[in-house]
């Protein structure tokens, strides 16, 4: 059975109930959660069994990894091989819709498949979200709230009725803005953007100008 907490958009998250949740994803829980783009589903990417479970709820090819949250682009350091790409890329888009792709360290491996040269990492622009990240003192792996192959839900009580009884948590919070983040690959010279989202290829290119 899920705890469902919901709240006004924009509202914080009462402290005790930050706690409860942000312990809970360390130990391998599951929540559905509001984002700066589309809700999304989540848990600890140190602990494969619950990433499993994530697949499960989405759906999701297994052969896709899934993007990881974390609190602060220093935080992103510990686990990704950082470029010179990425300094001005997160200098100038994170926290914000901007999703980047880079080597993992020694380290980092543990949070995608030995097949994978590289993992995706992104500080999300959402309070409720950060705040969650920064007390569970682990990343998260995360994909947008929706069964694969149908649209990504950006209104809480939607996302509340889809997961209910499948996460663990379901933090319902208005609407968020909806949309998706760019992704980008910044573990080379080459920088290339994998997708177009909220953030322009022009933004991209201007920002590595």
């Amino acid at each position: 059975m899920s705890k469902i907490f919901r709240l006004e958009s924009g509202a914080a998250l009462p402290e005790e109930v930050l706690r409860e949740v942000a312990e809970a994803v360390r130990q391998a829980r599951t929540a559905c959660f509001p984002t700066d783009t589309v809700y999304g589903l989540g848990t600890t990417a140190l602990i494969k069994a619950a990433v499993r479970r994530i697949y499960e709820i989405k759906r999701r090819d297994s052969l896709k990894p899934l993007p990881i949250l974390v609190h602060s682009a220093q935080e992103a350091r510990r686990w990704a091989c950082w470029t010179k790409a990425a300094e001005a890329l997160a200098g100038r888009f994170w926290p914000g819709p901007l999703t980047i792709a880079l080597c993992p360290t020694k380290e980092g491996r543990i949070l995608t498949f030995a097949e994978y040269p590289t993992v995706a990492f992104r500080v999300p622009d959402h309070p409720l979200l950060l705040g969650l990240l920064a007390a569970s003192g682990v990343p998260w792996a995360s994909t947008s709230a929706n069964r694969s192959g149908f649209p990504e839900l950006s209104d809480g009580e939607q996302a509340a009725g889809e997961f209910a009884g499948e996460v663990d948590y379901v933090l319902a919070a208005g609407r968020s803005p909806g949309g998706v983040s760019t992704v980008v690959d910044a573990s080379g010279e080459n920088v290339r953007v994998l997708r177009e989202g909220i953030l322009s290829a022009r933004q991209i290119e201007e920002a590595l100008a």
